[in-house]
């Protein structure tokens, strides 16, 4: 089985509006807590409901928030 993990760009995206974390998180009305959890380390599974405030409040695709991770392939 292959293992795949979701990166949330938090810490890149921040960096371009010079926010810092606490800021997301007071903008998003996301907890402090999750929005560096997502920052600090890629996840196996994501709550929707955060992370699309996060989405909202970048104004951002899909495709600028998230990475895949993983070796390429999947079971067959």
């Amino acid at each position: 089985m292959n293992m795949y993990g979701l990166k949330i760009r938090v810490k890149e995206l921040c960096k371009q509006r010079s926010w810092s974390l606490n800021e997301l998180a007071l903008r998003s009305g996301v907890t402090y807590t999750t929005v560096r959890r997502y920052a600090m380390q890629p996840m196996a599974k994501i709550e929707i409901d955060p992370v699309s405030r996060i989405k909202e409040t970048f104004g951002c695709s899909w495709e600028e928030l998230l990475e895949l991770l993983g070796d390429g392939s999947f079971d067959e």
